[in-house]
């Protein structure tokens, strides 16, 4: 098969190499000779390719070419959107899927103009709108689409950087949408420069002091969940110079707790965080989602702190500022290290 890593070589014939990442894992840039190609990784790592693009050379097998610089794309989540911008080509966007999801303004103003279309509709994708449009590509998710809502373009290029677990290896794939966008220098440098200032930062938590304990989690229908130890969040709270409470474990996904244990672990931290998306002004017992005993904590009134998607672009934008996020939470955990920050993504509450 073209992109099964095992795949079989003729004696004499030149094999794929790998260009290497610093910190992604979930996609891979190989190169054969004047060759090259993406591959695209789902939750199984490098045995479990949902993806790979021909960008110079003669696709086989499982292999989908694409003609690169993309220029005429559209895409079913917002949180790809930041990269088109940081590359300097958000005209690439053509279509977007939930478009009264944007946070940028530039492509808000694109939106009303009618130079970016929602694809979306109550079902699902909006087959015709994006026949109309005629995108060169469409970037997707390549996991939960019933198969009734399986839209077929031309090219469908899977984008799985939601799985990556350190805020480096989320922000790498800027390298992946500048391949595709004729935009890799650009990719690259931008790259190195934010690995740099995320890097130094994290760094200084050697000189914080003691580390105190966290515990962060979400709230869905009265029911709690705690991300991993081996999680975008766990690592973020490492690198800000807090000791999460879950730091030792592992999962595919989200940790459920029950309400006692949630008491239970929340009055041995000092800071609890919680992630939400709430208009207004988020008090301690909005947080604890109406739970007096949970807002009662100590850990929450005097340490609560919030990330909230309603407020910030925590899931869009933050991917490529994660220095921006991990000072928001080095100043909550260590305040006397940042006199006069004003947060963008992780708010004390009360703020």
């Amino acid at each position: 098969m073209g992109c099964d890593m095992r795949e079989p070589v003729e004696h004499g014939e030149a094999v794929w190499g790998t260009l290497p990442n610093a910190y992604a894992e979930h996609f891979q840039v190989q190169v054969r000779g004047t060759d090259r190609r993406i591959l695209v990784f789902g939750p199984g790592g490098v045995r479990d390719t949902v993806g790979c693009y021909m960008l110079m050379g003669t696709p086989a097998g499982q292999e989908m070419s694409v003609a690169v610089p993309l220029q005429r794309v559209a895409v079913v989540s917002t949180t790809h959107l930041p990269f088109f911008t940081a590359l300097g080509v958000p005209e690439a966007v053509v279509g977007v899927a939930h478009a009264d999801a944007i946070r940028d303004r530039g492509l808000r103003e694109r939106v009303r103009s009618g130079a970016i279309s929602e694809i979306t509709r109550a079902e699902g994708l909006d087959r015709e709108r994006l026949i109309a449009l005629a995108p060169q590509a469409l970037f997707d998710y390549p996991f939960g689409r019933k198969p009734g809502q399986v839209v077929v373009v031309p090219t469908t290029i899977a984008v799985t950087e939601y799985l990556e677990e350190h805020p480096l290896g989320r922000a790498e794939w800027i390298r992946f949408f500048g391949l595709l966008l004729g935009k890799e220098k650009r990719a690259d440098s931008s790259f190195a420069a934010l690995s740099h200032r995320y890097t130094t930062l994290r760094d200084m938590r050697r000189v914080l002091g003691e580390q105190p304990r966290v515990l962060f989690g979400s709230n869905w229908e009265k029911d709690w969940f705690a991300p991993p130890g081996n999680s975008y969040m766990a690592t973020l709270i490492h690198d800000a110079g807090g000791r999460y409470w879950f730091a030792d474990s592992t999962a595919d996904g989200n940790i459920p707790m029950a309400i006692e244990q949630v008491i239970g672990i929340a009055d041995s931290c000092d800071h609890f965080g919680v992630v939400m998306a709430e208009d207004g002004r988020v008090d301690a017992l909005r947080m604890a989602a109406g739970d007096p005993r949970v807002a009662g904590l100590k850990a929450l009134r005097n340490g609560g702190f919030i990330g909230n998607s309603a407020r910030s672009d925590l899931f869009g934008q933050a991917l490529l500022e994660p220095e921006v996020a991990l000072q928001d939470l080095r100043c909550i955990f260590h305040p006397g290290t940042c006199s006069g920050h004003r947060p963008t993504y992780f708010f004390p509450i009360g703020q």
